[in-house]
């Protein structure tokens, strides 16, 4: 029927009649729709047929309602009429995506070697200044410019000098970049980060941050030619690290601030080849008070040094050495986030009594290093042990004899603690003659200086080769630069080491002759790592280059590095349900976000899925097929479906790439485009128009079109940018750029808007057909009569669209397409954002892949949803979503195009429901309804949640929290299947102990003796804090400066060496910035209150099976029973009897249960519960025995690192006669 004005009159004169009531009109509708021949049938227990009856009208109205409403029938013939179907090539996908992400990998890397390659040389052309420079300079006023991240845009608030620029700071120019994660951000120039335990005024930071300046030139080279580029930075051996483009820190220069790029993991895995590390902690009696401390923060210190391809274990020893977590006895671990927080937790509790015993502790060392190596365990690459001690008796050189000479695969590093005047000769000795180094730490503030000290050690060998420079990516970690923003953001990164090209420098030795110390100047050989240059990738731009749209609704791309690590994975969740990290966020295996659907209990190994993660850590190229568990809305529903994989390794990279598509409907594709230019000279039609109005967005995390750079042209929206570029579609001389921007420095990289951009020609398109082929939604006309569908349909088509709205209570209507469109209308808002705000992203939601699945089930259907509700109850206000897919079928195949639905309000759902089910067919009066007082009937999803029941609170809880012993019937029956989920990434929160005085009886004697060891305690610490002995006799004075350098660098001299250690910024003593790199994880958030840790988690979800309803092809009910009673004999015997059907039309399920008889019920709910490990297996590491592939490259030896003899510096002097009477009178009330 077409649409006339005559029609419309009809149309209000029908819906304003006020004699017929909404109600009466929607049971007309009803009988519409039913032949009136069915006639309720007495029954014993329960109405069947009748129940039947309701299931079947109920359904069919909602059905014809949704139909129309959502121009179900106008759209698909639009499709279907137009649309191709293709077919998915899995490995050609995949390949052509791998290729994608290896050319943009491969740009990154030319990116960094061309740093690096600046760097070197900069670093031999740059004159050197010395102290005395500086120092001149200093005298004439004159300063060193350069931008200090630190020091950038800060003003005066108020006062006399309110806007002025605060001193030593400067002003400089920024734009928010989008590109660079929203942050104001300056093109032109670098700006320096310099930690906060570093002084930026040595000679060794000063010219580094001097010749380093140069590197601009290089950092604007590169984005110029990339602009996929982001962050640029080199990070220097001295500390500081520069940055482009420049952008204000978020700390302030006298904020805390515990950055510092040489304990980031691109600096660390660039500076050195993986390692085995054993620390040996000494907790002998003399380890107490201030040491104890200390050498606990260098321990600490050392595992923020080590990465996923690093393995530690942990050994304290006193008598005997004991592994500080039990549990890693003999073995070493994989430094992974989940391991080295057992050992930090270890490292908590310790207690120091007895004498060391060394040689037991290096015997154990070098025997599981030993074992380790022989049997081609761990890194396979560098060894080493870290001794932390207060100082040795002797040099122990019979067990090195033993164990590591001549060939010395062990480095030895040995950080003595304390600044009291001890005898340093051994420790020393054990360091220089094992190639490692000897540090002296002597209070908290150089706990990470001095760790620091043994990275460069490690890096000699890969330093002396000179031209090797091993290309690094880290696994994904949170963006330093990101931790304050509300949404994390994930990213990998690519670095090289930057070496110094000087082999040999001038130093400067004091030597003692004649009772007289003078300096020598001699040549030494050196190798000096200068440091590591890198940028960042953000793992959204890895998945950029496996568009969406492409992999098609409810396919996946995932990546996997050589550990079988996930860098994304839509089931990977690094953020708990408080918004917090998870422990071990970045440690995430490929086993554990893929649910093999099997029958076996918790981590029980799918040969198939343990095959292809072997396969992908090998880089290999393959495919494979299996069923699995994927769940939905926070775990309380799971989907089953086989999933074909298809994988290939990405060149350059340790990572490879995995595609994941349904089988059936993920191996094609709806293929419709329109031609602009076709278009508009067939039937000159401006494309524009099919965008008109503002009910409509579009994906915003696709790329459809896009300028190279954000200072070309900016949009208020995804959507105006989208509009901007179909405008230019339309244009002459317009030329699709469908291919990313590759680097080009042959010339420099055009700016002009004109040609700077990339546009996704097929996602485009076919975003414009869809437009088009969906512009029927936004009208809101009454539709033709389709003359085969009289009775219900009829009727409704004489209705406008917004008549239809009120009278049926929905609030919302949509339609979702492939192309990341989302069209929409509405006549009111009742959630407090609107349903386009919440569903940006459509064709991500849950609604939309349900729908997807739910087509292989019924064709004809809607899936319908509710909000969760803990028990509190749903509101009046809140919507019942209902979703259906429209398939494109041709040539036997079939693809999902869109996804219509809308949105009821809840209550105009329920009074539709309880107005059929108030009444029997044909008009016959009732005995028992569902508004009677002995049926309770209820409405249930396919996942057992209950949309619609008679009390409103029950709406959207899990139906076994209302009555379990029917819902366990329904399991027994196989209505609903059983199916248990497992949750491999989930946190359990253990509350922290408290401890009590009540434990035990304090005497006064034992408050005295606190109070003394208190007080002598304190004024030792007191005393070597300020170096007050020295003031009381000059022969008590420290035998050893802070700086601990190897020699005194000639200033004449080119070459930077170490870096002394700064040590004066500290106001307020130096346990106050002593915090360590985890200041955004869980551990912070849970202080004093509960102490989170990685676990497994397990739940019982249900899965409706729709065949247990039918009885051939027509629907079938389940009747059971229940005796009630039945455990207590003196009480009226009774049955509940209780009848389900199957709503069409529908993934619900009409539930009505005879309350006549009351029995007794039990209630369970959907909870995720921790799996419980057998005592036996405590031990068990779930990933300890996984498979790995280790770096391919290791440069842990050269030939000629014997001649470097730098390795720290030792001293032997008397001991301070005053200390050491304090600490035995210390130590004599402490044994009291």
């Amino acid at each position: 029927m077409s649409e006339t004005p005559s029609s419309e009159s009809h149309c209000s004169v029908l819906y304003k009649r006020e004699t017929m009531t909404s109600t009466k009109l929607i049971l007309l509708f009803s009988v519409a729709v039913i032949s009136l021949g069915t006639v309720r049938t007495a029954e014993a227990d329960l109405p069947h047929v009748e129940i039947s009856n309701w299931a079947i009208r109920f359904g069919a109205q909602m059905w014809e309602i949704g139909k129309q409403v959502t121009r179900i029938r106008e759209i698909k013939e639009r499709y279907q009429s137009e649309a191709k179907i293709e077919q998915v090539d899995g490995f050609a996908m995949v390949k052509e995506m791998a290729e994608e992400m290896e050319n943009m990998m491969g740009d990154k890397i030319e990116a960094i070697k061309r740093i690096m390659d600046a760097a070197e040389q900069l670093s031999v052309s740059h004159p050197r200044l010395s102290r005395q420079d500086l120092y001149e300079m200093k005298q004439r006023g004159e300063t060193i410019e350069y931008y200090n991240a630190k020091r950038l845009n800060v003003y005066h608030r108020s006062g006399p000098r309110g806007g002025e620029l605060v001193d030593n700071h400067k002003a400089l120019m920024m734009s928010n970049s989008q590109h660079f994660g929203n942050v104001g951000i300056n093109t032109s120039v670098s700006a320096v980060h310099v930690p906060t335990n570093v002084f930026d005024g040595g000679p060794d930071v000063m010219n580094g941050i001097l010749w380093s300046e140069q590197l601009d030139r290089i950092f604007m080279t590169n984005y110029e030619s990339d602009p996929s580029l982001t962050w640029q930075y080199f990070g220097s051996s001295t500390g500081f690290m520069r940055q482009y483009p420049a952008t204000k820190w978020g700390q302030g220069e006298w904020e805390p601030d515990l950055f510092d790029c040489r304990l980031r993991p691109w600096y660390l895995q660039a500076a050195a080849s993986p390692k085995d590390m054993i620390i040996l902690v000494d907790t002998s009696g003399s380890m107490t008070g201030v040491r104890k401390e200390i050498a606990k923060h260098v321990v600490l210190t050392l595992l923020d040094t080590l990465s996923e391809n690093d393995f530690i274990n942990i050994y304290k020893f006193s008598e005997v050495p004991i592994p500080v977590v039990p549990c890693f006895k003999d073995k070493l671990v994989q430094a992974n986030l989940e391991n080295v927080r057992e050992l930090r937790n270890g490292m908590m509790e310790s207690e120091t009594n007895d004498i060391a015993n060394f040689t037991s502790a290096f015997t154990t060392a070098f025997e599981i290093l030993a074992k380790y190596n022989r049997t081609m365990q761990g890194s396979q690459c560098n060894q080493a042990i870290m001794l932390v001690t207060d100082g040795a008796p002797i040099g122990y050189r019979e067990i090195f004899e033993k164990y590591n000479w001549p060939h010395k695969p062990v480095r030895v590093f040995s950080y003595v603690i304390g600044r009291e005047i001890i005898d340093t000769a051994a420790t020393n000795w054990m360091a220089c003659a094992n190639k490692g180094y000897f540090a002296r730490v002597t209070s908290l503030a150089e706990v990470r200086e001095q760790v620091l000290k043994y990275i460069p050690v490690l890096s000699r060998p890969m330093v002396m080769y000179q031209k090797d420079h091993p290309v690094i990516w880290t696994s994904a970690y949170i963006d330093i630069a990101a931790r304050t923003k509300p949404k994390f953001l994930m990213a990998i990164s690519v670095a090289t080491p930057v070496y110094d090209r000087k082999n040999f420098s001038n130093i400067i030795e004091k030597m003692l002759i004649n009772d007289i110390w003078e300096e020598k100047t001699r040549t030494v050989r050196t190798a000096n790592l200068l440091g590591v240059a890198g940028t960042d990738i953000p793992v959204t731009e890895l998945k950029k280059r496996t568009p969406a749209y492409k992999l098609g609704v409810n396919g996946y791309s995932f990546i996997v590095n050589n550990n079988g690590f996930v860098l994304h994975h839509p089931d990977h969740r690094p953020l708990d349900a408080d918004g917090l990290l998870k422990p071990n966020y970045n440690t995430v295996d490929l086993s554990e976000v893929e649910l093999v659907d099997s029958d076996g209990g918790p981590r029980e190994n799918d040969t198939y899925l343990m095959t292809m993660r072997r396969e992908m850590i090998e880089r290999r190229e393959g495919e494979t097929s299996f069923k699995v568990r994927v769940h939905h809305d926070g775990m309380r529903r799971v989907s089953i479906r086989r999933q074909r994989y298809y994988y290939r390794g990405l060149k350059g990279s340790p990572f490879s790439l995995g595609l994941a598509l349904p089988d059936g409907y993920g191996h094609f594709r709806v293929v419709a485009e329109t031609e602009v230019k076709r278009l508009m000279a067939d039937h000159n039609i401006n494309v524009s128009s099919f965008f008109s109005g503002k009910n409509w967005k579009i994906h915003p995390d696709w790329i459809y079109c896009r300028y190279n750079y954000d200072h070309l042209k900016s949009f208020d929206s995804p959507e105006a940018q989208v509009m901007h570029f179909v405008d230019r579609t339309q244009r002459e001389r317009w030329r699709w750029n469908s291919k990313h921007p590759r680097p080009s420095h042959d010339s420099v990289r055009s700016h002009k808007q004109e040609d700077n951009y990339y546009c996704d020609k097929h996602l485009m398109q076919s975003l414009i057909f869809d437009a088009q082929a969906t512009e029927v939604f936004d009208k809101n006309i009454s539709l033709s009569i389709d003359r085969q569908d009289p009775g219900l349909g009829m009727l409704m088509a004489l209705l406008a669209r917004h008549a239809m709205f009120k009278l049926f209570g929905i609030s919302v209507a949509f339609v979702a397409t492939r192309s990341g469109l989302l069209r929409w209308q509405d006549i009111s808002t009742i959630d407090d954002k609107h349903f386009s705000e919440v569903n940006l992203n459509a064709i991500d939601q849950t609604w939309y892949k349900r729908a997807v699945d739910q087509y292989s089930v019924e064709p004809d259907s809607f899936v319908y949803s509710v909000p969760f509700s803990t028990g509190t109850g749903i509101t009046n206000e809140s919507v019942v979503t209902a979703s259906h897919a429209i398939f494109v079928e041709k040539g036997g195949y079939k693809a999902p195009a869109a996804v219509v639905g809308l949105q009821y309000r809840n209550s105009a759902f329920r009074e539709t429901f309880f107005n059929i089910t108030s009444g029997c067919t044909g008009g016959v009066q009732c005995r028992r309804t569902c508004s009677s007082g002995d049926l309770s009937c209820y409405v249930v999803d396919n996942h057992g949640y209950i949309v619609i029941s008679k009390e409103e609170r029950d709406t959207g809880r899990f139906f076994g929290e209302i009555d379990w012993l029917v819902m366990d019937s329904l399991i027994h029956y196989g209505v609903f299947k059983r199916v248990r989920i497992y949750d491999y990434q989930a946190v359990c929160k253990d509350m922290q102990g408290h401890r009590s005085a009540a434990n035990f009886i304090l005497t006064p004697l034992r408050y005295m003796k606190w109070f003394v060891q208190w007080m002598i305690g304190r004024a030792t610490w007191l005393m070597l804090q300020t170096q007050i002995a020295h003031l009381m006799n000059p022969d008590w004075a420290w035998a050893m400066e802070q700086e601990q350098a190897d020699y005194q660098y000639d200033d004449n001299d080119e070459s930077p060496g170490p870096t002394p250690t700064g040590g004066e910024f500290m106001a307020d003593g130096d346990i106050s910035i002593i915090v360590h790199d985890e200041a955004v994880t869980m551990d912070n958030a849970y202080a004093n209150k509960t102490r989170p840790r990685p676990c497994d988690q397990q739940a019982d979800l249900y899965v409706l099976q729709p065949e247990k309803l039918f009885k051939g092809d027509k629907p079938d009910s389940v009747k059971g029973k229940q005796n009630c009673n039945s455990n207590n004999l003196g009480a009226r015997q009774c049955e509940r009897h209780y009848s389900t059907h199957k709503i069409p039309h529908s993934n619900l399920l009409l539930l009505v249960i005879d309350t006549t008889c009351r029995c007794e019920t039990q209630k369970q709910k959907i909870e995720m519960e921790e799996v419980r490990v057998n005592e036996s297996l405590i031990c068990e590491r779930p990933q300890e025995n996984l498979y790995r592939l280790r770096p391919s490259v290791c440069l842990s030896y050269h030939p000629e690192e014997e001649e470097i003899k730098q390795c720290g510096k030792g001293n032997l002097n008397l001991p301070s006669i005053l200390l050491v009477t304090t600490t035995m009178l210390y130590s004599i009330l402490k044994g009291i």
